[in-house]
């Protein structure tokens, strides 16, 4: 995260790069339905379905963003981050229930095939959508990622694999929906293969999802780098030793920060709080503007005559 950026520009290109999902995801769901019912491809019906469950994901990215940039107030005195993991937690539970039902869906074609009864031959039509779809998600999550990485937004990050998981998709897609329409009889069963594999990867991508904005709605501390860089940032501020206490935590983007020092005793009220200061400039240089820090200062253990 891109500590000198407000964190209004942060929510801007958040939404920005969010609506650019919403239109791309609203013509692939229709491009990608048409060629599933005209193609005869199961495979690529259920794609479009996922495709569509982006576009519905992408407004709940947008609603999660907009109640998290909302300021700090009495009832809310850690700002209203924690609606960002919502929304992620939204975005894997979707995910989750999508993956579910075409597996099931391609379950129920398979098991009709060991009756005799093989899937309907697929029309090039099916291929041609499944390809473009793969160049197209594949690109939007780049785009989605690199500015959730920069703005340290949680439910852009999940929306992103959401993408990445429409482009994973898309070549099992590809690849069955191809094979049934080049070659027809059994290969027709690459098509609903494809469609299981889909469902199974979009479970397993899901329960990365929730069980991430889990741990961080449980206040889940921030990871071992993080709070090494933390140390490393209060050593490097003089007048000060042992630092100590350390407790983290992500509310959202924003970093909450609780950290204690020691200092000389000798030393006035003025003098400890500038250093106070100093601390915690370096940390919100490294975490950010609004980074909640707060900071408890010790004197050194008095030495005991002999």
């Amino acid at each position: 995260m891109d500590a000198t950026e407000s964190a209004e520009t942060r929510e801007a290109r958040a939404n920005r790069v969010t609506w650019l999902s919403v239109w791309v995801n609203s013509i692939l769901t229709a491009g990608k339905l048409f060629a599933g019912i005209f193609g005869h491809s199961s495979a690529m019906v259920a794609d479009a379905v996922h495709s569509a469950s982006d576009f519905a994901t992408d407004f709940a990215v947008l609603l999660g963003m907009r109640l998290a940039g909302k300021p700090q107030d009495c009832d809310h005195p850690y700002g209203h981050g924690k609606y960002e993991t919502i929304a992620a937690a939204v975005v894997g539970i979707a995910l989750c229930a999508v993956g579910l039902a075409i597996a099931l869906h391609a379950g129920h074609a398979l098991l009709a095939a060991t009756r005799g009864v093989l899937p309907k031959r697929p029309e090039l039509i099916a291929l041609w959508a499944g390809a473009i779809s793969i160049v197209v998600k594949e690109w939007l999550y780049q785009v989605t990622v690199r500015v959730a990485r920069q703005t340290a937004n949680d439910a852009l990050r999940a929306n992103a694999w959401h993408h990445r998981s429409d482009a994973l998709s898309s070549i099992a897609t590809t690849i069955g929906a191809g094979a049934g329409a080049l070659f027809g009889g059994r290969w027709a069963l690459l098509d609903p293969l494809a469609a299981a594999a889909v469902g199974v990867t979009l479970v397993k991508i899901a329960w990365d999802i929730v069980r991430d904005a889990i741990d961080k709605l449980a206040e889940q501390g921030m990871t071992d780098a993080e709070n090494a860089a933390i140390l490393r940032l209060a050593h490097a501020v003089p007048g000060l030793s042992e630092p100590h206490h350390l407790r983290s935590r992500r509310v959202g983007s924003v970093a909450v920060i609780e950290l204690h020092f020691r200092v000389d005793p000798e030393m006035t009220v003025r003098e400890g709080h500038a250093i106070a200061c100093r601390v915690e400039q370096a940390l919100r240089g490294r975490f950010g503007a609004d980074a909640i820090i707060t900071i408890h200062v010790e004197p050194w253990k008095e030495r005991t005559e002999p």
